[in-house]
């Protein structure tokens, strides 16, 4: 049985790397933030570079723009993965590529880990190695594993968590229950969104014990001890969220959501709007529409049957789905536009047809084996695996052999987006990937404050530059003139520009009479 795993194991690793290579992440992994979200990306890799440059403790980070504190100082998530890519970068040099791949292996563990969950489970090598895979045809999912943001790695860490505790539920060894938390605590130090499952799983144990104490089998010392490795996270990821609190308070607390983003918050236009983002831009993005469909069907399957069925997996499955309804109303306003908020809410996919599973092979194990069954489901995953791909290899390059033609799975609107987002970024963003050299010939230094005005991002451009400063992020209500006269306050030196911004910028003649130097289509003044 151990070889036959390890044999499944190998498998399953061989069809993630050749899934990869056709998700063109081979490529991709050199690239810098790029394509969808590059605000949020930027923001990552700004973190780890100042990590890298200027040897910060792990709990008082930085990022480039200052604000109006004429520093970075701010924090989000716990920034562990940020802090080891510096110490890697120290050791081999400022490359990207090494976060990307961090973040790759850390989501291969997740999925390797459901593929073995997947297997005690159902006892199939089939199901085991398909359901995982059919979860990585997620555009989501797809996207942002050969990336920066921390989301895949927290969704990846409370599926290793659960593949743990599961071990710990089967054989009550207590290391497996330490390593479960262990695992969940970082997850939840990540993302404290990622922890669905984890709460559904306490609720599952919770009610449980419950139940043997009305029946008097077991006494209230019993659900503590059952539920206090659980509240042991609980507190450490409050702890954390209250120093992450306190440190922005008294630093820049607006650059990092730590709050909820509620849907009663928002107008009923709003709310209809944002809904049909939601619905037209998000879901696509999620998951495939039809395919979805079909996993809410297994669903509803699932409620019907529960009797039938495995009572502790379909409990953890309605507590799962109870969850991703609060998030979904909790953090509403987010989904117009961000869709790596839905990731924790992947795990409704493989959790459902696992339980939809489990009950075909309780009560009707001649469907549950059937080759007809499986021969549907691989063709229906190689449907979702071509799909993924080319969405993926959209989002970095339209004229790559792969997306040249629109098929049944590229619609023509998402095609024309990205053609327009690669042309705009090469002919007026593309420079700032490489004008660090030039800007240090110049005599500018990462510490001489700059406002580089073509960026209405955080940290996108000043990463790129690697260079302190403002961007056009913020104070809204100031004019052009008045942000170069704030910059000016906050020790901005240097106006960065590209030739494009520069026609529509309304500033005095005075801002733009020293220039110093150009580079391509970007511009440099000394404005003090």
């Amino acid at each position: 049985m151990k070889l036959r795993l390890i044999h499944t194991d190998f498998i399953f690793l061989i069809l993630l790397i050749i899934l990869s290579l056709l998700y063109n992440y081979q490529e991709i992994i050199f690239l810098g933030p790029y394509s969808n979200h590059t605000w949020r990306q930027a923001d990552c890799l700004s973190l780890t570079l100042n990590y890298y440059k200027e040897n910060l403790s792990l709990l008082c980070p930085e990022v480039h723009w200052i604000g109006n504190k004429g520093h970075g100082k701010t924090i989000s998530e716990f920034p562990i993965i940020y802090y080891t890519v510096a110490q890697l970068w120290k050791v081999f040099g400022q490359k990207e590529f090494i976060f990307r791949i961090i973040t790759i292996l850390i989501v291969f563990t997740g999925l390797s880990s459901l593929q073995k969950l997947t297997y005690k489970l159902l006892g199939d090598k089939f199901w085991s190695i398909t359901i995982p895979l059919f979860l990585f045809t997620s555009p989501l999912l797809i996207f942002y594993t050969n990336n920066f943001l921390p989301n895949v790695s927290a969704f990846s860490f409370a599926i290793i968590g659960s593949y743990y505790y599961y071990q710990f539920y089967n054989s009550g060894i207590r290391k497996k229950l330490i390593i479960s938390m262990l695992i969940f605590l970082l997850a939840g130090l990540l993302k404290i969104t990622s922890l669905i499952i984890f709460i559904a799983i306490l609720g599952v144990v919770t009610i449980d014990t419950f139940r043997q104490i009305l029946k008097k089998e077991n006494s209230i010392k019993y659900l503590l001890y059952r539920i206090s490795p659980f509240l042991i996270v609980i507190l450490g990821i409050v702890i954390w969220y209250l120093y992450a609190r306190y440190y922005n308070k008294h630093n820049h607390r607006n650059i990092f959501l730590q709050d909820i983003f509620p849907i009663w918050e928002l107008s009923g236009a709003k709310r209809k709007e944002t809904f049909n983002l939601f619905y037209q831009n998000l879901i696509p993005s999620y998951f495939n529409k039809y395919a979805l469909l079909g996993i809410m069907g297994m669903f509803l399957i699932d409620l019907f049957v529960i009797r039938k069925n495995d009572k502790t997996l379909t409990s953890i499955l309605v507590l799962t789905f109870i969850g991703m309804i609060f998030y979904f109303f909790l953090f509403f306003r987010a989904f117009h536009v961000h869709d790596y908020y839905l990731t924790n809410l992947l795990v409704f996919i493989p959790l459902t047809l696992i339980v939809f599973l489990t009950y075909l092979k309780n009560n009707f194990s001649n469907i549950f084996r059937s080759i007809i069954l499986k021969i549907i489901f691989t063709v229906l995953l190689l449907g979702l695996i071509t799909q993924g791909a080319l969405k993926n290899r959209l989002k970095y390059d339209t004229k790559h052999y792969l997306g040249k033609t629109e098929s049944f799975f590229i619609n023509k609107k998402e095609r024309n987006y990205w053609d327009y987002y690669h042309w705009a970024y090469k002919n007026n963003f593309k420079a700032f990937e490489t004008i660090s050299p030039y800007l240090r010939t110049l005599g500018i230094t990462r510490y001489d404050k700059v406002l580089s005005f073509s960026d209405g991002t955080i940290n996108h451009s000043l990463y790129l530059m690697d260079q302190k400063g403002l961007t056009k992020y913020g104070f809204g209500h100031l004019s052009d003139g008045g942000r170069v006269e704030f910059a000016i306050e906050q020790g901005c030196k240097y106006l960065i520009v590209t030739e494009q911004d520069l026609k529509k910028l309304k500033i005095k003649n005075e801002y733009l009479q020293n220039k110093v130097g150009q580079y391509q289509n970007i511009l440099i003044f000394r404005i003090s």
